[in-house]
Formats: structure tokens, sequence, C-alpha cells
């Protein structure tokens, strides 16, 4: 079932990356890319294998595991960045839908098998989540070199 989900999952959001309208440059999908990818892969390194709250999948790194974990969550990524608000105010309510999206996505995940807890809670998925949005907000004001304070 793993399989099945994952690649799903991929399939719908790759689909989803054809058919909607891009707000982002070929550069920006590029970075964006790999700092989510970056992201995710420091971040199950260290969370899951370093200190060996969770496996994904089987214990240790596995090559579908490694496919999944440079496509996946980028595209998830894409998703967040081309449709982020410029105003705070409206951006406070993506952060929260996108931060209790993911939770829920991560419970699903473990549900059909892909992430495995072994101590980890869910409710630091949460924290986590809202730091990888902040920073991906920061990352694509970056990119864009705007002037204006968070």
């Amino acid at each position: 079932m793993v399989y099945f989900f994952t690649i799903t999952t991929l399939a719908i959001n790759s689909i989803l990356l054809f058919i909607i309208p891009l707000k982002l440059t070929r550069q920006e999908l590029y970075t964006t890319w790999l700092a989510v990818t970056l992201n995710a892969l420091l971040a199950d390194l260290i969370f899951g294998h370093v200190l060996d709250l969770y496996d994904l999948m089987d214990p240790g790194p596995q090559p579908f595991d490694l496919f999944i974990e440079i496509t996946l969550p980028a595209t998830f990524g894409i998703l967040y960045v081309n449709y982020m608000p410029e105003s705070r105010k409206k951006f406070l309510l993506y952060l929260l839908f996108w931060a209790g999206f993911s939770v829920c996505y991560e419970v699903l995940s473990s549900y059909f098998g892909y992430v495995v807890y072994k101590g980890w809670q869910v409710w630091w998925s949460a924290l986590y989540y809202i730091g990888a949005c902040l920073y991906m907000r920061w990352h694509f004001r970056f990119m864009r070199k705007e002037r204006k304070p968070l």
C-alpha cells in the first residue's frame, strides 16, 4: 500500500503542477525544488536516522525512499510557494492551513506505512511544518529580492 499511496500522491501533485497556472519563474521553481528537498533530506537524516525517532518505510535508506524524498516534498513546496499570499494576515491563515494539511498528510502517511513512528510526537511535526513554511516564505522573498519585512 505504501508504494501506491506515495506514487498516487506524487502523480496527483505532478498533474496539478502541469495544469495550474504557475506564477514562478523556472529559476524559482528550480531553487524552490532544491530548498524543499534539502530541508526534507536534512530533517529526515537528523530526526529519522541520527535521533532514530521514525523510519520512512523500512529502517535505513532505500532507493524508493530516496526517489520519494527528492520528488514528493518538492511538489508540495512548489504548490505552497506558488499560491503564497503577500499580506501578513492572509499569510497567517495560509500558514495555518498548510501546517494543518501537512500534519494530516503525515498522519495519513503513517496509516499507509510510509512514516513509522518510533518516539516522534505528531505535535512536533506541527512545529516543524510551521518553521518550514516560514523558511519557504523567507526563501521566496529572498529570491524575489523584496525588501518588505516578513
